[in-house]
């Protein structure tokens, strides 16, 4: 009998066998787990069983009724009133900042306004100082003559 670092072979074959066995532990419970979910579908189809799933679906449904109420009753004693007053501060500066944006896009067109009927007037009351200066930059090309 061969000895490896104070161990017997044969106890480290029977070592190797059973690591190999938990490994291959995780892959046997999925193939369980599998087992499992095919029997209870297989099952809930029968007439037999039809009666019982109901009960138990029935069961299943009120007692996550619950925990859905006391989970909602959570958020609303604990949870809102901790991001309510962020809530309602970013809101505000939200506000702000588009009063502000709205003030500036009204001044920019007031004024984009101003600068138009100031040249309908001007061109009105002054329209040869605006057709000397329309034939300088009406012109095809800058190395052409301007038409006269």
């Amino acid at each position: 009998m061969r000895h490896f670092g104070g161990f017997s072979a044969d106890y480290c074959a029977t070592n190797l066998m059973f690591q190999d066995m938990f490994q291959d532990k995780g892959f046997i419970k999925y193939i369980v787990i599998i087992a499992v979910i095919l029997i209870v579908v297989f099952l809930s189809q029968q007439a037999y069983f039809r009666g019982i799933a109901k009960d138990i679906f029935l069961q299943g449904s009120d007692a996550a009724q619950n925990y859905l109420a006391k989970g909602s009753n959570w958020a609303r004693d604990v949870i809102f009133p901790k991001i309510n007053g962020e809530v309602q501060k970013r809101g505000d500066m939200i506000k702000n900042e588009i009063n502000q944006e709205k003030e500036k896009i009204s001044q920019t067109i007031v004024e984009k306004i101003k600068n138009y009927f100031s040249g309908v007037v001007d061109s009105v009351f002054h329209p040869s100082s605006n057709m000397s200066s329309n034939q300088n930059s009406t012109q095809v090309c800058p190395i052409c003559p301007p038409a006269e």
